[in-house]
């Protein structure tokens, strides 16, 4: 049972390694504003890459893409940003991390960037652990 399921482990990890990497490099040659997955009217997934990050983006907007950092309304004379916003919440760019969410009473924009190197990291020490496991396994089997 533990030689199957490592073995299982093994293969999912390399899959999902290969897939980051992949999608990791896709990323410095598509856009998320040109090229995108859609899951429903709200939900869109795609990959930007910039600098030595490459990150997957989630966001609700397909005609605007990710929110990235930009103008979303005009101070009037009295100070009063227009159109009002009635929530806004944010975090980062930290860690890998970056969150915007603006809601107006007519609409909503959503951003969420997650770096490409966490799961790349994850899935090549779980690799790598597996093969030393197997490895050392192997050799006390050879020894014996």
């Amino acid at each position: 049972m533990t030689r199957r399921t490592l073995k299982i482990v093994t293969l999912m990890s390399t899959v999902m390694l290969a897939i980051s990497v992949l999608l990791f490099l896709l990323g410095y040659v598509i856009s998320p504003w040109d090229h995108f997955l859609s899951f429903g009217d709200d939900c869109h997934v795609g990959v930007w890459g910039r600098g030595l990050d490459s990150r997957i983006v989630f966001f609700n907007d397909a005609e605007e893409g990710p929110y990235c950092g930009s103008i979303i309304g005009l101070v009037d004379a009295d100070g009063n940003v227009q159109p009002p916003l009635e929530r806004e919440a944010a975090f980062g760019d930290a860690w890998g991390i970056y969150y915007r969410y603006f809601q107006w009473s007519d609409s909503t924009l959503w951003t969420l960037t997650v770096t490409l190197w966490y799961p790349i990291a994850v899935f090549t020490i779980i690799l790598v652990v597996s093969l030393l496991w197997w490895t050392r396994r192997h050799r006390s089997a050879s020894a014996a």
